[in-house]
């Protein structure tokens, strides 16, 4: 406790000491708000909710699932967006609707001076190039230059590949 015989200045940062904090009195008695948790949510039961949609001029009964993927397809096919058409493709893959080609991308061949149909016949019956052996490329050599075009000849003969 302060002496009252001394004097206090009361003026700016000097509040009258009837205005001052109590000593062990917290600033803020009311303490600090409570931190809500997690909000639980049944996804799986709103997302098979049943709506009734109104389609070409007839009401149906759709899940929410599928009013999402209309919805999102429509965005995709009206308006040309790219994240629409995106997001349905990597659902599509995700769910294994759409089978994923075995073969796409670049080929890197073991050789430079392999013509390109050639290897598209050794990828097509053994696969990527990384397991080629030698007895499969002879394969494939011996069917492309059965298979050979006029051009394809030509080309070989001045050095060029196809």
């Amino acid at each position: 406790m302060k002496d009252s015989s001394k004097e206090y200045a009361v003026g700016y940062k000097r509040p009258p000491t009837s205005n001052q904090f109590k000593k062990g009195q917290s600033g803020n008695p009311g303490g600090r708000r409570k931190k809500t948790g997690p909000v639980q949510v049944d996804a799986g039961s709103i997302f098979n909710e049943v709506f009734r949609v109104s389609v070409g001029g007839r009401t149906q009964e759709m899940s929410a699932k599928e009013v999402e993927i209309r919805q999102i397809l429509k965005k995709a096919l009206e308006k040309g967006d790219f994240r629409s058409m995106a997001h349905l493709l990597s659902l599509f893959e995700k769910h294994s609707c759409v089978p994923v080609p075995k073969m796409s991308g670049v080929l890197v061949l073991p050789t430079n001076k392999m013509p390109f149909r050639m290897a598209l016949l050794i990828a097509k019956k053994y696969g990527l190039p990384e397991g080629w052996t030698k007895k499969q490329i002879a394969w494939g050599r011996k069917q492309y230059e059965a298979t050979m075009t006029d051009l394809e000849r030509e080309c070989e003969a001045r050095g060029i590949i196809p």
